[in-house]
């Protein structure tokens, strides 16, 4: 037996059944009624998705322009204790939103642990966003010091 039939049989079958529903939709107004009425509730459930999507790309875009600032904030502080470190007999002034150098060794000291962020932040008392910003941002220098090395390698092997 051959299946070559099976396709133009399930068109057929498909054809009747839309015809079908096409007379009856015909015959009968209140079937006709129903259907309109669902067709105008999910064009009304699509808007609303349609505006939700919306609203969320929003609400995105501001909580991605608050996440780059506070990683910047937090990239100065680094920044800063980094600087404050190189100077020996310097003392680094303490703000209310300063983290403190000890804090960052000791997050730092934590990851290395492989310990989870969630008690690390616990244990420095620090929310675990802010922990994950200061991980990241050691992994990001030390990815910026290979990515230098390798280029410097690259820029070599290219020039002999």
């Amino acid at each position: 037996m051959n299946g070559t039939w099976i396709m133009p049989a399930l068109d057929v079958v498909v054809i009747v059944m839309l015809a079908a529903v096409s007379w009856r939709l015909r015959r009968d107004p209140q079937a006709h009624a129903d259907w309109e009425e669902r067709e105008r509730r999910l064009q009304e459930i699509f808007e609303r998705l349609r505006v939700l999507v919306a609203q969320s790309e929003g609400v995105a875009r501001d909580l991605d322009g608050a996440l780059d600032a506070h990683e910047r904030r937090l990239r100065a502080l680094v920044d800063e204790s980094n600087a404050v470190g190189a100077r020996p007999g310097v003392t680094a002034t303490r703000d209310a939103g300063a983290i403190d150098r000890d804090v960052i060794a000791s997050i730092r000291g934590l990851a290395a642990a492989a310990m989870p962020v969630e008690e690390i932040a616990r244990r420095v008392d620090m929310p675990a966003a802010e922990v994950r910003v200061v991980i990241g941002l050691r992994d990001d220098e030390r990815r910026g010091a290979r990515g230098k090395a390798s280029r410097s390698r690259v820029a070599t092997a290219v020039h002999a």
